[in-house]
């Protein structure tokens, strides 16, 4: 039986094959080169005027592989992010109504999928084998058209009808690259997703690519961020001389072990999604962040590294980021003294912050039934413990849940911005 709040994620089986020759090998350099192809358009906008013919792109593509030293087997590749980036924003204007999503049937497990074809394609049958569905149903619930069909020959009849403003296209390179010319005759703005291979079976393609440009929308500022010079930003944050600035002096030995603690490692997940919550509300999301704004993220730091500190010394963790946990460097009653003091940084830093009275309530009230949800699961956790038993589903579920609505909250905070 579900719990009430909780949602069961389906898990899709996940298919690992490398790309093919001529696609960057890892996501690590897809995602560079993307950041690379999207300040070379920011910098060349004037230049750069959808539709480009292909000879525009090409010139381009060698232009964005003189400046990266990329390997020039990928020319066709650039080719495509390119043109997506040139018609991002043309593509952000368009309602979802007026949109086509366009999908490959080789995203399908061939040997295993239930779904028959019609004369416009595959009709799935929702079986959970594949990303399919997900990208059906979601596109589907914004408002596109979707087809999980090939060839550049639909794509046209399609056009030609006048209800399509917009596409977006999920395909080899090979078959987009016969599609381009059609694109470039209509004009119609086109963001298209280079499948990972193109031997038609069981490929694969960069997910996350494609569930953000089907909710690219023109009210959402946030894909105007620069999203890598602000994980830069956040990063310098926790510098000492940063800390000191937005904290103030330390008071003492057990406040200097705390902003050591802050500063050691960490992804700074937590103090980035606050700056770019924030952000995702300005009209102009390039200006600079008010320290107001960087001490509340500070603040969902320290909460985050408290919880640290307890937990390595509740489930005798020896080490964290690959060096001795705190209570292991300075013993067990230091660390509890600084996680506190973390936790009442915290806090301290939320009450201080120039916002509404309202907003100083609620950010407080937040954080606090947060951290009485993970204390609550992380109880039920260490009284297993001490008596083991078998628990039921149910029960295994709810003592996750906490701790889950824990690190929901601390993201919850930021929010509305002080």
């Amino acid at each position: 039986m579900a719990l009430p709040g909780l949602e069961i994620l389906r898990v899709v089986p996940d298919r690992q094959r490398a790309p093919q020759a001529n696609i960057p090998q890892s996501l690590a350099e897809r995602e560079r080169l993307r950041a690379a192809i999207a300040s070379y358009v920011a910098s060349h906008r004037e230049r750069l005027v959808p539709p480009l013919v292909l000879d525009e792109l090409k010139t381009h593509a060698a232009a964005v592989i003189g400046e990266t030293g990329v390997n020039p087997i990928y020319v066709d590749y650039i080719g495509v992010l390119l043109s997506n980036e040139v018609w991002r924003e043309q593509l952000a204007t368009v309602p979802y109504e007026r949109r086509l999503l366009l999908l490959p049937k080789c995203l399908r497990v061939e040997d295993k999928c239930p779904a028959p074809f019609d004369e416009f394609g595959l009709l799935c049958k929702q079986c959970g084998l594949c990303t399919i569905q997900d990208l059906q149903n979601e596109a589907e619930r914004l408002g596109y058209a979707v087809l999980v069909a090939e060839g550049s020959a639909i794509v046209m009849s399609l056009i030609q009808t006048g209800k399509i403003d917009a596409i977006v296209g999920v395909s080899c390179l090979s078959v987009l690259e016969r599609a381009f010319p059609y694109m470039e005759a209509a004009a119609v703005p086109g963001v298209a997703i280079p499948l990972l291979q193109d031997d038609c079976k069981d490929t694969t393609v960069d997910l996350d690519w494609v569930w953000d440009v089907i909710h690219l929308s023109a009210d959402d500022r946030t894909r105007r961020m620069d999203l890598d010079g602000m994980r830069a930003e956040v990063g310098e944050w926790f510098e000492p001389a940063a800390l000191d600035r937005l904290l103030g002096a330390p008071a003492g030995a057990a406040d200097r072990i705390a902003r050591d603690w802050l500063a050691r490692a960490g992804k700074r997940w937590r103090p980035f999604l606050t700056a770019c919550a924030y952000r995702a509300f300005q009209d102009d999301p390039s200006a600079p962040l008010p320290d107001d704004v960087k001490r509340v993220a500070l603040a969902v730091e320290c909460f985050h590294k408290a919880s640290l500190i307890h937990d390595d010394i509740e489930d005798d963790d020896a080490l964290r980021y690959g060096a001795a946990a705190l209570h292991i460097e300075h013993g067990v009653p230091v660390a509890l003294n600084v996680g506190d003091l973390l936790i009442g940084e915290g806090y301290r830093l939320l009450a201080r912050c120039e916002a509404t009275p309202a907003v100083r309530g609620a950010l407080i009230a937040i954080a606090a039934e947060g951290h009485r949800q993970l204390c609550l699961g992380q109880g039920a956790e260490l009284d297993w413990t001490r008596t083991p038993r078998v628990l039921s589903s149910s029960d295994v579920l709810r003592m996750s849940s906490c701790k889950v609505e824990v690190r929901k909250s601390r993201t919850t905070i930021t929010v509305s911005p002080p």
